[in-house]
Parts: structure tokens; sequence; C-alpha cells
């Protein structure tokens, strides 16, 4: 509800089951209702699990656009930490990535995909994390 206070408007949050009205200094109230959302069943898959997927791709040297977006996820849930950005001799962009599960540090090229492929690779990942 609204009430003024020294020229002011106020917010104030009442619990329905303590609402006995609007008081006369009230400007103006209302009701609102949150939907409880079913709690998320789904397995999460492990940072043990994307780590090995990780070293997978990086040691295999395939589909680095799959391995730069994965280590974007990676450092987003802080499983690597973001050490630098370097060229290396022909002139490509790298990530350097340090692993705090292996203490290794990973090299990672400035991949990014198309659009096509973002979502190609979006996909795999989101069925992976959420399977």
């Amino acid at each position: 509800m609204l009430i003024g206070e020294d020229s002011l408007f106020v917010r104030k949050d009442i619990a329905s089951e303590h609402w006995t009205g609007p008081p006369d200094e009230c400007f103006g109230w209302w009701k609102s209702t949150v939907k409880h959302i079913a709690e998320n069943t789904s397995q999460q898959v492990s940072g043990e699990t994307l780590q090995g997927l990780f070293e997978r791709l990086a040691t295999q040297n395939e589909e680095p656009d799959t391995l730069y977006i994965l280590t974007l996820l990676l450092l987003r849930r802080k499983l690597l930490r973001y050490e630098k950005e370097i060229t290396d001799e022909q002139g490509n962009r790298l990530l350097e990535v340090y692993s705090l599960h292996t203490s290794t540090t990973y090299h990672i090229p400035v991949e990014m995909p198309g659009y096509e492929r973002l979502e190609i690779i979006q996909q795999q990942l989101a069925t992976l994390t959420n399977a």
C-alpha cells in the first residue's frame, strides 16, 4: 500500500493474513500474488564432467569454436580462471586460462562461431548441462 508521510509516498508491504483493510492515511493499495514455480528437477551436469569435456576438446584441437564457447561457460562457472589474452606468432588471438581442477594453463583460440553454428553449439551444451 502507499501511505503519504511528510510529503512523500511510502510503500508498505503487508502479508495477506495481517491485512485488516486500508488505514485512513492510505493513498492506494493492491494485492499481489506470486505463483509457486516448481523446482527444476533435472540433474545439472557436474563441473568435473564439463572439465573433462574441456580437456578432451583442448587436446584434440578439433571444434575450436565449441572449445571457445565451453571455455566461456567454464569461466562463468568459475571452473577456469582468466589469465590474459595473447597473440601467437601467426597473429591468432588466444585466451590464456588456468584450470583450477587440474592446475594447468591452457591457450584457447578465440574462435567465435557464426550465428548458425552458435545455435548448434548452444543446443549441444544445453543438452549436456541439463541432462
